[in-house]
């Protein structure tokens, strides 16, 4: 009878032991008081770890216990003088035997080994997941836009509107500075008049057009951080927008004869655009920068946030270019002769 015990680990593999013991020594050792032993062998079963950040729960099986019966001594001595006793052709016959016997064990075990597999059950919260996803995402995205020929163009084009809207700036402050008188406060409300398209051409030209162009221009800072210099840039053009309106109506009503408020195109143009700006202000902050805001309400209201407030914007530009336009109507004199105040304000409505 042949006892063989085969142990594979995970990083190695044990020789193989066998013992022959002969029919007559089993009968023999069987009918003597031999004590017997057992050999207990934890396999342990390893769990796929994970390199996400967030938590992920790891279901593994307990290990594996194995209990092998070892033979006594007095057994293994025993069959160590029987296989003695045997005449070499025997011995050479069971040993081709045993050698045959155990590579057809070993190529089954190699089987076995190839065919099992562990199964880990991994739990990953669905907020991991989007994160994950999101970041993978976020990662192909910004690679694709670094590498598109298009990106580069389009880095060019913000830098040359940067230069273009702090040239515009530039342009309207040498106009008032200049041509209109400059600027003053209540005590000279045509004069204090001048605040309004200053105003205004910071906070809803450049102010507002760098808020939308921030999530394109620095897309490589992280989202809060976008959300929150987009939420600022609009903070500090609606108080801009604020002083032009106090600062044109202000003009109309200290004036010695005061002047009507909202009776042109461009003033209600310009109204719209702010009442715009404002609710645009509002709706993007709850939905977008509040928390408490499902992720699914986000998500259905970005095209919409997004279509009205580029129509703001538009809305604005139309706006000034009319508001510009009819103040150098009523104060360029010979206008139509293109002085140089008229050439500086038909430059400033360019830039626009």
């Amino acid at each position: 009878m042949q006892y063989f015990y085969e142990e594979k680990n995970l990083n190695n593999k044990r020789q193989i032991m066998s013992t022959i013991i002969n029919d007559d020594v089993e009968k023999n050792a069987n009918n003597e008081n031999t004590h017997t032993s057992t050999l207990t062998v934890e396999i342990p079963i390893i769990p796929i770890s994970t390199t996400s950040n967030e938590h992920a729960d790891i279901i593994a099986s307990p290990p594996v216990t194995v209990t092998v019966a070892e033979a006594s001594k007095d057994t293994t001595d025993t069959a160590a003088t029987v296989v003695k006793s045997n005449n070499s052709e025997n011995n050479n016959n069971n040993n081709n035997a045993n050698l045959q016997q155990d590579q057809q064990r070993q190529q089954q075990q190699q089987q076995q080994n190839t065919n099992t597999t562990i199964t880990t059950t991994m739990t990953i919260s669905s907020k991991a997941y989007m994160f994950a996803l999101y970041k993978v995402r976020l990662n192909s995205i910004s690679d694709k836009m670094d590498t598109d020929p298009a990106m580069a163009n389009f880095k060019v084009l913000f830098v040359l509107t940067q230069l273009i809207g702090l040239t515009m700036i530039v342009l309207m402050g040498c106009w008032i500075g200049v041509h209109m008188g400059g600027l003053a406060g209540t005590s000279n409300p045509s004069i204090e008049f001048n605040w309004h398209p200053l105003l205004m051409t910071i906070g809803l030209i450049f102010l507002y057009g760098n808020a939308i162009l921030v999530y394109r221009g620095f897309r490589s800072l992280r989202k809060k951080t976008l959300k929150l210099c987009h939420a600022a840039i609009h903070v500090v053009a609606f108080i801009l927008t604020v002083l032009a309106l106090v600062a044109v109506f202000d003009s109309h009503n200290l004036a010695p004869k005061p002047i009507a408020n909202m009776y042109s195109l461009h003033s209600w143009l310009g109204l719209a655009a702010v009442i715009m700006f404002c609710l645009q202000y509002v709706a993007g902050f709850a939905a977008f920068l509040a928390p408490g805001a499902k992720q699914s309400v986000r998500a259905a209201l970005l095209p919409i946030h997004v279509y009205f407030g580029l129509f703001g914007f538009i809305l604005a530009i139309a706006a000034a270019l009319m508001g510009i336009t009819e103040k150098a109507i009523f104060s360029v004199k010979d206008y139509s002769n293109l002085p140089s105040s008229g050439v500086m304000v038909n430059l400033c409505v360019s830039y626009m």
